[in-house]
């Protein structure tokens, strides 16, 4: 007998809601004798808030499901979709194929009952590599960048490699502190000359700190106004932030890491802040937003945050710049409607 299999939602929700507010992932495979087929379809609660991890070796699926989960929110009802927003950091430049339709497996997708389409998402590109792109047709919609304010010393000394208590780390930290006291954005050139206008500090560290300072400025994604969250997370869209321009680049991971815990924590903050003011009466109207009685539009939406090759953003046995914000969100995320869906196929990499 074929029935559904609803993820994530209670056996008291799924009586009440049934499958409102969730997508299709697959279907079970059942086997009956010498036969294997596929027979029970499987849905998933994207209402609520939740931590997914999606494990299979290369090539097995993963990066497709999670383009599967983001065309499913996509697909939602207008009353769901627009209190939900799903953010692909893309670090490998794969889902800009989502804008066009799947000519190439349309005789599969049809199987399953859908028709190729194109997906309306939208391309942040780092902004030092935005014009680039654009020449050369590579899709792109945006620029993305982020302030140098929004970077913790912690952070630039993870993603140079620098002991925070060095004296290159003291240093660095010092400069940014100082910067950060004035309560005003700056850029890298900012940073930079301050360093080597140290007087603490010997010519060596402060040679080392500029230096690094000089590469970070070649990254092309820092800027003094930077990028406000509230465009790339918006109610009823999916967003695409390619990483991928660091790919080949050297410390290529430690910049991935650096904007995925800055991108984080942003969320995260922005988030509690809006769980403080939201018309919510209780944790269930909360999760469930599109279960009250009038629908309305939330101003800041329920976020799904979505990450391929999770083990170099958030390793086992070492620290990353994404490592506090992604545990934070893993442990804490549910309260203030923060999804994480983490993809790997290294499982025992991942921090536990």
């Amino acid at each position: 007998m074929v029935f559904d299999v609803i993820i994530g939602r209670s056996k008291k929700d799924v009586e009440k809601f049934g499958k409102e507010g969730t997508i299709i992932l697959g279907k079970q495979y059942v086997q009956m004798g010498q036969t294997t087929s596929l027979s029970n379809p499987v849905y998933m609660d994207v209402a609520g808030a939740h931590v997914m991890f999606i494990v299979g070796k290369r090539g097995s699926g993963k990066s497709y499901s999670l383009g599967a989960i983001a065309e499913g929110i996509s697909d939602l009802p207008l009353e769901i979709k627009q209190n939900l927003s799903i953010l692909l950091l893309d670090t490998m430049g794969i889902y800009w194929t989502m804008k066009y339709p799947n000519f190439q497996d349309a005789d599969m997708v049809r199987s399953w009952g859908f028709e190729p389409k194109p997906l309306d998402v939208k391309i942040y590109t780092p902004g030092g590599f935005y014009a680039l792109y654009r020449n050369e047709g590579i899709p792109t919609d945006f620029p993305f960048s982020i302030r140098p304010l929004d970077v913790a010393p912690e952070d630039w000394c993870i993603s140079f490699e620098l002991a925070v208590n060095s004296a290159e780390g003291v240093l660095l930290t010092r400069v940014v502190q100082e910067l950060n006291k004035k309560g005003t954005s700056y850029d890298l050139n900012e940073i930079i000359r301050l360093v080597k206008e140290d007087t603490e500090s010997d010519l060596v560290s402060q040679h080392i700190v500029s230096s690094q300072f000089e590469k970070a400025r070649g990254w092309g994604i820092f800027s003094k106004e930077g990028t406000p969250l509230k465009d790339i997370v918006a109610g009823g869209q999916v967003t695409v932030l390619d990483l991928s321009p660091y790919a080949t680049m050297a410390s290529g991971w430690a910049i991935k890491a650096l904007v995925v815990g800055l991108v984080a924590r942003s969320l995260f903050q922005q988030r509690m802040l809006a769980r403080k003011t939201e018309e919510f009466k209780t944790v269930d109207a909360a999760m469930h937003y599109f279960t009250k009685s009038v629908e309305e539009k939330m101003e800041d939406p329920l976020v799904w945050l979505a990450l391929d090759e999770a083990h170099e953003l958030l390793p086992n046995g070492s620290k990353t710049a994404a490592t506090d914000a992604l545990i934070t969100i893993l442990r804490e995320g549910r309260q203030p409607g923060i999804s994480l869906i983490l993809a790997s196929q290294q499982p025992a990499k991942i921090h536990t």
